[in-house]
């Protein structure tokens, strides 16, 4: 007990310093970011986790997380996940994991983003205001490759790779003799890398990942970087406090999130586990402007060697309609 508490500690006393800010109330980082839609949350489990999500991963959900995760799939695990987020936003998101044993687990993953129908506008190139340019659909996607270890019983670590690729139309410049025509259009890598280590006590464990880490992209003259962020977790089956027997797990987790684009952020979730078949889980967000309660459950079924699961989570917002996000699971 005293070797867990010389390691609890000074882990409760990062995480203070990483709230603090939050308590403080500092100026809130806005509009700094582009490809945004990175920040949306994918699977429906870490959604009604309310996010907390960095230390519990054991899924090929992780490879959207911490990729460090993926070292603790075992065989083939296939993760499928619809987000229907606001303003009719639609993330579609898949990925694929192999756990090759002391070689380390592989992992591929693709996103797309659905926006749906805009109307264009833009400055009209012969008076002092605007015309509208038409309908247009912008275009968003990213396949990406990861790799995880564990170096140990206890710590693992894993990387996940990504290409990027956005387009957002095209629209006419200049003036009438001489228009010209500009598409918003870029292509880039951006690199995800996480750990999570156990403690010994319990399964008391604590992750860290920096996801959207790469370079600076220019649109026009004004260069901006992807929304990098950085996230702190700690993760614990509160049962094995009295008892080691799994029928019924309730599992706390908490992350501290350094985004780029905003002032310090606090995830919290819990998960009920009923012989990890049948599943509740509710979270609450911290200094958030829209955020803040996430409800959620999913079942796990087994037939033969097929695993399969299904998770849903429900997102609370204050001005906007809640958001329904529904997952798939098939591990084999």
């Amino acid at each position: 007990m005293k070797k867990a508490g010389k390691i609890i500690i000074p882990l409760l006393i990062v995480l203070l310093f990483l709230t603090l800010p939050v308590q403080a109330g500092g100026i809130k980082k806005i509009a700094q970011t582009g490809m945004k839609w990175l920040s949306i949350p994918v699977g429906a489990r870490a959604a009604a986790l309310g996010g907390a999500y960095t230390a519990v991963v054991n899924d090929a959900s992780a490879v959207f997380w911490n990729p460090a995760g993926i070292a603790f799939v075992e065989g083939k695990h296939i993760f499928l996940s619809q987000n229907q987020w606001i303003a009719d936003i639609t993330l579609n998101s898949g990925s694929l994991v192999y756990n090759a044993g002391n070689i380390g687990a592989f992992g591929v993953s693709v996103s797309s983003v659905d926006w749906g129908v805009l109307h264009g506008t833009r400055r009209s190139i012969n008076s002092s205001g605007f015309e509208e340019t038409g309908e247009f659909s912008p275009t968003d996607w990213a396949v990406g490759l990861s790799y995880a270890r564990r170096v140990s019983n206890q710590f693992a670590f894993g990387g996940h790779i990504k290409y990027l690729h956005e387009n957002l139309g095209s629209t006419l410049e200049g003036t009438m003799d001489d228009p010209k025509k500009y598409t918003a259009e870029m292509n880039l890598f951006a690199f995800d890398f996480g750990t999570i280590f156990y403690t010994g006590y319990k399964d008391l464990r604590f992750g860290m990942s920096l996801k959207n880490f790469s370079q600076e992209k220019e649109y026009r003259a004004e260069s901006f970087p992807l929304p990098l962020t950085f996230t702190f977790g700690l993760a614990m089956d509160m049962t094995k406090l009295w008892t080691e027997q799994q029928n019924h797990t309730v599992t706390l987790s908490v992350d501290a999130i350094h985004p780029r684009d905003y002032t310090e952020r606090i995830q919290t979730g819990c998960e009920y586990s009923y012989k990890n078949l049948v599943f509740l889980r509710g979270g609450y967000k911290l200094n958030y402007d829209e955020e803040d309660f996430t409800l959620g459950g999913g079942f796990l079924f087994e037939i033969n060697n097929l695993k399969a699961g299904f998770d849903y989570s429900y997102l609370q917002f204050k001005n906007f309609s809640a958001v329904n996000m529904f997952s798939f699971d098939f591990k084999f």
